[in-house]
C-alpha cells in the first residue's frame, strides 16, 4: 500500500499524539525522521516522500526523509542508528528484514522515540514494539492476486521479486504461489535488481520465453 498525503498525515498526527504535547506554534521545532529501504528518487517511494512532505506542511512539523543508496540492510541499520542519535520526536521506518533491522528498531523504542512502520513490516511490527503499521498483509495480497489470475485462466505465472531479501516480497510471492497451486496452476519466482533495469528486462524476457514462449 502506498502511503500518500492522507496516509502520511495520519502517520504524523499519530506520532505527534504519542510524543511531546506541544502547542501549534511550537510544532516547527518538532522533527520526525522517515527511514525507508527505497530512495525518494524511486517512482514508488517518491509518492511516500511527497506525502510525508505535504503532511508535514499541513501539520506544521519538520520531516526528514532518509534512505540507503541501495537495498542494503547494513547501511539501513546505520541510517536508523544515526536517526536515533539525533533524537527526533518520532520515527517512521519500513521493515523489509526484521532480523537485520530489529536491533536498531528496538533501540529506537527503548530510547522512547514513538516509532511506526510503513509498507513492509506487517508480520513483525508488534514483536518489535512499534506503535502501528501502515501497509497491507503481503501474503493475503499475494493470494488475492493468485486467485484473480487463476480465475482469468492463467496456468503458469511469473512472480518478479525486485528486492531479493525483502521478507514482504517473499510473502507476497508465497501467497501468489499457494493460491495458484490450489487452482492447479504453477508459479516461478524470478529475482531481479532494479538497480540494473536493462538486466531485469532481459531476465524477465528470458523467463517468459522459458515458461510461456512469449517474447
Amino acid at each position: 500500500m502506498t502511503v500518500g498525503v492522507f496516509g502520511s498525515a495520519a502517520l504524523l498526527a499519530s506520532l505527534l499524539a504519542c510524543g511531546e504535547n506541544r502547542a501549534p506554534d511550537e510544532r516547527p521545532d518538532t522533527r520526525i525522521v522517515v527511514v525507508t529501504h527505497g530512495q525518494s528518487s524511486d517512482p514508488f517511494w517518491s509518492v511516500v516522500a511527497n506525502g510525508a512532505s505535504d503532511a508535514a506542511d499541513a501539520l506544521e512539523v519538520r520531516v526528514e526523509y532518509q534512505a540507503p543508496t541501495s537495498f542494503d540492510m547494513v547501511r539501513m541499520s546505520q541510517v536508523i542508528d544515526a536517526a536515533i542519535a539525533s533524537r527526533p520526536a518520532g520515527l517512521i521506518v519500513s521493515v523489509p528484514d526484521a532480523d537485520a533491522l530489529g536491533g536498531s528498531i528496538r533501540a529506537a523504542v527503548t530510547a522512547g522515540i514513538p516509532t511506526l512502520s510503513i509498507n513492509s513490516g506487517a508480520e513483525s511490527w508488534q514483536r518489535l514494539g512499534l506503535l502501528a503499521h501502515i501497509g497491507q498483509t503481503e501474503y493475503n495480497a499475494g493470494t488475492a492476486a493468485g486467485r484473480r489470475l487463476a480465475s482469468a485462466g492463467a496456468r503458469r505465472v511469473l512472480c518478479v521479486n525486485h528486492e531479493v531479501g525483502n521478507v514482504s516480497l517473499d510473502l507476497r510471492c508465497r501467497g501468489l504461489g499457494d493460491a495458484l497451486k490450489q487452482a492447479g496452476a504453477t508459479m516461478q519466482v524470478l529475482g531481479v535488481s532494479l538497480a540494473d533495469p536493462d538486466d531485469a528486462v532481459q531476465r524477465i524476457r528470458g523467463a517468459l520465453r522459458g515458461e510461456t514462449g512469449i517474447d
